[in-house]
């Protein structure tokens, strides 16, 4: 018994409700003090006794594991609606792009269609540069080591680049890394030499 029903115990008969009224004392106990003080006895008994704290069942849950599930499904579920509106939209904009795409491609075809048609003069560039080949051979030698040394030559100055890209990146990750473990060990000392003293 917890201590408001001790209090409701010890309201007068007027105010109780028939549901929550004791049942009325044999004749001849006492007089309604003494059953008053008897059942105040009773329920400050009660209310001072070892409750048993409620074992949890396999089948109980606590409200807030209830909550945090249902908060879950929800956020998974919302997710998964973000994820599909997003497909949906990506669809509806690349179907847009193609339409487009489309929309210009007839376009140009009209206007191919419009202009007059030229004769492209067929040509076979290998062919032609074979004969050009045979007929001057040091031309082509001339060009080939040009364009093998011009080649060469800017290898080379990427080659460097990129090198010393790379060494100065070094250098700087060397450098700060080393300053900051001299700062941290300075650090370090200095707090050591204040602990001595």
């Amino acid at each position: 018994m917890m201590l408001s029903q001790a209090f409701t115990l010890l309201q007068p008969a007027a105010e109780k409700t028939a549901a929550a009224a004791p049942s009325p004392p044999p004749p001849g106990e006492g007089s309604p003090s003494d059953i008053a003080a008897a059942g105040l006895r009773r329920a400050l008994k009660e209310a001072t006794a070892e409750i048993e704290a409620p074992t949890k069942t396999a089948a109980q849950a606590s409200p807030l594991d209830q909550l945090t599930k249902l908060a879950a499904s929800v956020v998974e579920d919302e997710h998964a609606a973000t994820i599909k509106e997003a497909q949906l939209y990506g669809a509806a904009v690349c179907d847009g792009f193609m339409a487009r795409l489309a929309q210009y491609d007839e376009a140009a075809q009209k206007q191919a269609a419009t202009l007059p048609s030229t004769k492209v003069a067929s040509t076979a560039p290998t062919d032609d540069f074979e004969k050009f080949a045979s007929a001057n051979p040091e031309i082509v030698r001339e060009a080939h080591d040009l364009g093998y040394e011009q080649t060469k030559a800017d290898l080379y100055k990427l080659a460097e680049a990129a090198w010393l890209y790379g060494h100065n990146g070094t250098v700087q990750w060397i450098h700060k890394t080393a300053s900051d473990a001299f700062i941290a060990g300075f650090a370090d000392t200095a707090r050591l030499i204040e602990a001595v003293r």
